[in-house]
């Protein structure tokens, strides 16, 4: 069964998208430069913060869809230096039994028994 991203018309309107999201970030750009221009370089409002946090997301966002678009959704092989390995219990050939009566840590049973 393809998935929704693998048809050409889905690659096309989120690559359509990305050019939309760069658009507005374009929009954003020239806002955040005008507000700049008339405000002393210490006094940032919050506004211009969140202009300049948004800017940041649709850009990245805008580009990742325009360049990569349906391949975003493409699975990857991770090499074996990043996989998860198994808990070291359900693979270690040696076997600890703790002894739940008399379980104190060795520092401890050390200093009782000197």
């Amino acid at each position: 069964m393809k998935k929704w991203h693998e048809n050409r018309a889905a690659d096309i309107g989120l690559r359509a998208g990305g050019a939309a999201l760069l658009g507005i970030v374009w929009l954003l750009a020239l806002r955040l430069h005008h507000m700049s221009q008339a405000t002393a370089p210490r006094d940032a409002s919050s506004l211009m913060i969140l202009l300049s946090g948004v800017t940041f997301l649709c850009a990245s966002a805008g580009s990742a869809l325009l360049f990569v678009g349906g391949g975003l959704w493409e699975s990857v092989e991770v090499s074996a230096r990043w996989k998860r390995v198994p808990t070291l219990a359900s693979t270690s050939p040696i076997f600890i039994e703790r002894d739940l009566e008399n379980d104190v840590e060795p520092a401890m049973q050390s200093r009782s028994a000197a």
